[in-house]
């Protein structure tokens, strides 16, 4: 029999009474809930990838002698950002089974009155249970869209890491490179104390004028401030690096860390420009976040299709007739079971109609983000590409040639002028010019090695950050 509408509008109910033929209802019914609940269409292979938990509160002790590998080592251990990244895609992939999963079952019961005969007010109860199942594909919809969340967060915990590697390989280089240059600017001003001797031995020897000496200590001055102001900037460059390791801007590090030109930074393969950028586009994470949301938005479009069809609800009701009367005139006992089948009338069309250019607009978006992100790739690898030949060309350039050549001229000027044949400014040029060519040296070993993560961080690749 047809039932009249539920309570809740919409809805329309339909009854079928408990007969001999009770078996074959159980049979369909069952055949209907093995249908409903199939998956259509999915697909494990958007499953986000596996990655080692981060170990949380590690160890927070440097040794002295700690190298670029074991910080690194130590910030994924102990970074905070690289944690709540994880968190965040492990927390996503916790969603998927329960945007897989129906939603609970419902369990009802009622008390029948006697509307009619006022003589017997109290006539039994209803129990009922009934469960709610979307239309075919919808759960499956949901676990997929569910699914590329997960995965996108999980690139972005692996785009994370590559930037937590990138980020301390700059911090270290950065903090070395001063060091380095502090160092460097140390020398030079014990080596024009000795030439400021030099000059001092000669004018008491009455070869050169009071000026030459002036010249020397006015030059002493400037490489004091220098290196006053190279020697603050360490502390500074200190604080980013703890912070970058997940320790307090204080914590100690360690006190002479190499020169960045006797670090073993592995250099990047020989690739031309389009080869980088090939494969760039297949291997970088934080490409493929976005290339993830735009999946996810195809399958909410999808999802939002199938909001045009019915969900169906399926249940069964026991009634316990207590009236005596009633159970006469059934010819003794009026208990019975029904087995029902409710849907929703999805008949607010212009409601879907919204839900679909949403979903479609939200789509578009992503699709354009994700265009802009490969632009921005492109420019950015190519940009790290340029800035790693170029400190190569410098760092072999100073290194091999300028170098070398001003700490002959040096020589040569100071020789020159202790025999007279040069003047005190020749030999204060030729100082400066070997503390500019030896501090571009550094700066360049370290503008190489930091390209150089900067690069492998773009294309996704975590190993060769050192050639230990």
């Amino acid at each position: 029999m047809l039932s009249s509408p539920t309570a809740g509008f919409g809805r329309l109910k339909i009854v079928f009474s408990w007969s001999r033929h009770g078996a074959m209802f159980t049979l369909c019914l069952a055949a209907l809930l093995a249908g409903v609940t199939a998956p259509v269409g999915r697909s494990h292979a958007d499953s986000p990838p596996q990655f080692e938990s981060p170990a949380g509160e590690g160890e927070r002790y440097l040794t002295p002698n700690a190298e670029l590998d074991d910080l690194i080592r130590f910030a994924m251990e102990n970074s905070p950002a690289v944690a709540a990244a994880f968190y965040r895609w492990r927390a996503a992939v916790e969603r998927v089974p329960q945007a897989a999963a129906l939603p609970d079952p419902r369990l009802g019961l009622g008390v029948v009155y006697d509307q009619v005969d006022s003589d017997s007010e109290y006539m039994g109860e209803r129990y009922s249970i009934s469960q709610m199942f979307p239309w075919f594909g919808k759960l499956a919809l949901q676990e997929d869209i569910a699914l590329q969340e997960a995965a996108a967060e999980a690139r972005k915990y692996e785009t994370a890491r590559l930037e937590l590697l990138q980020r301390v390989t700059h911090a270290w280089l950065e903090y070395a490179w001063l060091h380095q240059a502090a160092a460097t600017a140390q020398e030079n001003q014990s080596l024009m104390l000795r030439l400021e001797s030099v000059a001092r031995a000669m004018y008491r020897a009455g070869s050169v004028s009071q000026a030459d000496v002036t010249r020397a200590q006015v030059e002493l001055g400037k490489l004091d401030d220098q290196w006053r102001s190279l020697r603050d900037r360490i502390g500074p460059a200190a604080a980013a690096l703890n912070a970058m390791l997940g320790r307090p801007a204080h914590a100690p590090l360690p006190p002479a860390p190499p020169a960045p030109s006797r670090q073993s930074i592995a250099g990047l393969p020989e690739r031309d420009d389009q080869a980088w950028l090939e494969l760039a586009r297949n291997a970088s994470p934080g490409l493929a976040v976005y290339q993830h949301e735009v999946e996810r938005e195809r399958r909410s479009v999808e999802l939002a299709r199938r909001q045009y069809y019915p969900d169906i609800t399926l249940g069964v009701e026991y009634g316990r007739d207590a009236s005596a009367r009633m159970a006469r005139m059934d010819g003794g006992g009026a208990d019975m079971v029904v087995g029902m089948i409710s849907v929703n009338i999805p008949i607010w069309r212009g409601r879907y109609d919204a839900g679909v250019n949403e979903a479609r607009a939200r789509l578009a978006a992503a699709a354009r983000q994700a265009q802009e992100q490969e632009y921005s790739l492109e420019t950015e690898l190519k940009q790290a590409l340029f800035s790693y030949r170029d400190s190569q060309r410098r760092l072999s350039l100073y290194g091999g040639t300028l170098v070398p050549k001003a700490r002959q001229s040096l020589a040569a000027s100071e020789a020159a002028y202790r025999a007279g044949g040069a003047g005190f400014s020749d030999l204060i040029d030729a100082q400066r010019v070997l503390l500019e060519f030896q501090l571009a040296h550094e700066r360049a070993a370290a503008d190489r090695g930091q390209a150089a993560a900067s690069v492998r961080a773009l294309v996704g690749e975590t190993d060769g950050s050192t050639g230990s």
